[in-house]
């Protein structure tokens, strides 16, 4: 707002804004000094009706946004958990097939330079189990030094063979991301399925040539959950395929899975990664095991 002025001196009207009210300065016109008058400010002063209505109006913003702020955390309690646990799953999940294309490479490598898979265990001459495959596909992983450090002649439990294992750090690929995640960083959860009509039948390994089956519908590796959490990665202990009903997420030690929801993280003979559902029946479980048992199984039994 503006008021009009008139200089006492020269008699020359000037509009002034209202915030120079009450200031002393000198005509703009004439040059002598001029005390503008004082003048009232056009904005009413608040009264306690309009006060009243504004602390009305910031008391009802306030409890809309408390009424937000208590649905959004309703939101969090009642959904947030398991939108976690899902985008956790997922993540493992993503992380886990990435470690079997790995171990699937490894065992594939290992094959080629010795003519059969690894054995699921080297034994002394007495046949006593020392260590797992894991072990030996080692340098297959580019571990090199760390298989190095490993005495082969003695059992994987012995204490200079744990003394390496605690003395350095697990070889990424072998350690399943959810064993990682439960402070279990010295458990696999990748598995060898040995037995009569396996890769691996006590005769021993096969090659990857004697795979009559369809490669990308045979397994070569799975993801299991060992029967104990003590199991460290270099104890030879496998899933035995006698045992085994094909029920993926059953029996820890026994089955397939048991270490993601839904289902379980394979590999198969041609090098490929499949999260194998664990609505799949036992049956095509059972055939997607054997190397050579001509069951017909449905092109698209892992996809």
């Amino acid at each position: 707002m503006s008021f009009l002025f008139t200089c006492p001196h020269c008699q020359a009207k000037t509009q002034v804004d209202d915030r120079y009210s009450g200031q002393a300065g000198q005509c703009a016109v004439c040059g002598e000094p001029i005390q503008l008058p004082t003048i009232a400010s056009s904005v009413d002063p608040p009264t306690k009706q309009s006060t009243g209505i504004r602390s009305l109006g910031w008391l009802v913003s306030a409890c809309v946004l408390l009424v937000l702020l208590l649905c959004l955390l309703f939101a969090v309690i009642r959904y947030g958990g398991s939108t976690l646990a899902q985008l956790t799953n997922s993540r493992q999940r993503t992380t886990s097939l990435n470690n079997l294309q790995q171990i699937a490479e490894a065992l594939n490598a290992y094959a080629a330079d010795h003519g059969t898979y690894p054995p699921p265990a080297t034994v002394d001459q007495n046949g006593v189990p020392l260590h797992s495959w894991r072990v030996l596909i080692l340098p297959y992983l580019g571990e090199d030094r760390l298989y190095n450090e490993f005495d082969l002649s003695l059992p994987w439990n012995h204490a200079d063979n744990l003394n390496v294992v605690y003395q350095n750090s697990p070889p990424t690929a072998l350690i399943h991301p959810n064993a990682n995640a439960n402070g279990l960083s010295q458990q696999s959860g990748y598995h060898l399925v040995v037995g009569q009509g396996t890769l691996f039948p006590p005769s021993g390994p096969l090659s990857p040539d004697q795979v009559t089956d369809d490669p990308a519908l045979t397994l070569l590796v799975i993801e299991a959950a060992p029967a104990s959490s003590m199991n460290m990665w270099t104890e030879p202990v496998e899933l035995d395929f006698g045992t085994m009903l094909g029920r993926i997420n059953g029996t820890a030690g026994i089955e397939p899975g048991g270490m993601l929801d839904g289902g379980a993280a394979v590999a198969t003979v041609d090098g490929r990664v499949h999260f194998a559902k664990e609505t799949l029946s036992p049956n095509i479980v059972r055939s997607l095991i054997t190397p050579t048992g001509s069951e017909p199984l449905p092109d698209d039994a892992l996809d």
